[in-house]
């Protein structure tokens, strides 16, 4: 940031980082062999979409891009205005591979500042999401319970940080481990 960007109280976003989402796709065989966790075929990135034509080039490259791919996908937006891109393949590495496209895709565009996070869900007796959060580079757990009181399940998603932390980055700040109750995957 430069001296008038500061005095004019103009700040620079964090760029996001997309380096560690492929190291979801060899945590992968732990989750199945360590926790019995299936992938629901599913995947999903929320970003913040922006009113522009140049945005929406953008999100047309998403489109044609997984299109080409022979990709499953839809694109909605929640309820409090984020863009969600689900993507859904048997196959779990094309899911962290098409992931990984549309945020290449944003960020190549100039948007990579748009981008939330990527949620990669799970389910055994229990629902697991595996949310990528792309300004830390950073992988945590969400475990919801009960999603109409909003509880969780801090023990799991304890037990699945010890374990999982020798295959993916692990957000250690706790405070950081942001519950996305109503995911639309």
């Amino acid at each position: 940031m430069g001296f008038l960007d500061s005095i004019l109280g103009r700040t620079k976003g964090i760029a996001p980082k997309v380096d560690h989402l492929f190291s979801m796709a060899t945590a992968y065989i732990t989750l199945k062999a360590e926790f019995n966790l299936q992938s629901t075929g599913k995947g999903g990135i929320c970003f913040k979409p922006v009113e522009s034509g140049d945005f929406d080039q953008c999100e047309n490259e998403i489109r044609e891009l997984l299109k080409i791919s022979g990709t499953a996908f839809t694109i909605t937006q929640d309820e409090f205005g984020y863009a969600w891109v689900v993507v859904s393949d048997v196959q779990f590495e094309n899911l962290v591979s098409d992931i990984h496209a549309v945020s290449s895709t944003l960020i190549d565009g100039g948007y990579g500042e748009q981008i939330l996070c990527a949620v990669f869900p799970f389910s055994n007796q229990k629902d697991v999401f595996w949310i990528y959060n792309y300004k830390h580079g950073e992988f945590y757990p969400f475990v919801p319970v009960d999603v109409q009181h909003h509880k969780r399940d801090y023990a799991y998603e304890f037990r699945l940080r010890s374990v999982m932390q020798q295959e993916l980055p692990i957000e250690h700040e706790l405070e950081r481990w942001y519950p996305l109750w109503d995911v639309p995957l």
